[in-house]
């Protein structure tokens, strides 16, 4: 009996934190994210505002529709502040272009900028300016978007190479005939290929099929694909597929 009194209770199970939920969502487990995110939704909602932005971003990237994933982000970005916020803006940004509405993606891009000047995701969202831009056939303004975007990018960043391309196309006559510029959706790029294999077969699981490219042109990155399109329309429409699964997808040329 004394053994039996002294004993300790079990240990309750600790609840899930937006960690747990952005772990989940990065390693392709929507479905375990999804649940980590409900108990965390079920509890008091943070006063700090940058919290509050990083949980309804998590909350419109894991959501199922694209409705619900732009009421999120606009709650993150409007209600929140700090790179949940920014984020939740480039995400908006994506909706709308994929939407065929390069006027509002822009405006949320623009907004970006002037709520975080300094912020990390100012020189992707140059980028998403210029594909806008382009969308919307205005090409100067795309390559003036180009040459910032090539000048805040790192050459290690994925989509330098795509701001350098875009800059080229700018110095450049214009396409010839019959030369055909192909799009394909990028969900991540790693400096090991074991990471970009977790994550190609965590992708796999919505039923498309993805790939891992080996590292070229000498920068040791593995990167994480699918799809090839000839339009950047069709690309983003497989991107906001995986969006809606939690992943973090973009649209790049794909090399020559």
């Amino acid at each position: 009996v004394g053994a039996w009194a002294a004993a300790a209770p079990p240990a309750a199970a600790q609840a899930p934190t937006l960690d747990d939920v952005e772990r989940a969502a990065d390693e392709g487990r929507a479905d375990e994210a999804r649940r980590a995110l409900a108990a965390v939704l079920a509890g008091d909602p943070p006063t700090d505002p940058a919290q509050r932005a990083r949980r309804e971003f998590l909350r419109g990237r894991l959501a199922s529709q694209p409705d619900s994933a732009e009421v999120a982000y606009l709650r993150a970005a409007i209600d929140g502040e700090g790179p949940y916020a920014s984020r939740a803006r480039l995400r908006l940004a994506q909706l709308q272009l994929a939407r065929g509405d390069a006027g509002r993606a822009a405006d949320h891009l623009a907004r970006l900028r002037a709520d975080d000047p300094g912020g990390e995701l100012v020189a992707i969202s140059w980028v998403w300016t210029a594909r806008a831009a382009e969308a919307a056939g205005d090409a100067s303004t795309a390559c003036d978007a180009w040459t910032e975007a090539l000048a805040a990018l790192g050459p290690s960043h994925p989509v330098h190479d795509e701001a350098r391309q875009g800059r080229s196309r700018c110095e450049e006559p214009a396409r010839q005939p019959g030369e055909v510029e192909t799009f394909t959706v990028q969900l991540g790029a790693f400096g090991t290929e074991e990471a970009a294999l977790r994550l190609r077969d965590g992708a796999a699981g919505i039923g498309v099929a993805v790939r891992v490219e080996s590292p070229s042109g000498g920068v040791r990155v593995y990167r994480v694909r699918a799809g090839r399109f000839g339009s950047r329309v069709d690309a983003e429409r497989l991107a906001e597929r995986f969006r809606t699964h939690g992943f973090e997808a973009i649209v790049v040329p794909e090399e020559p």
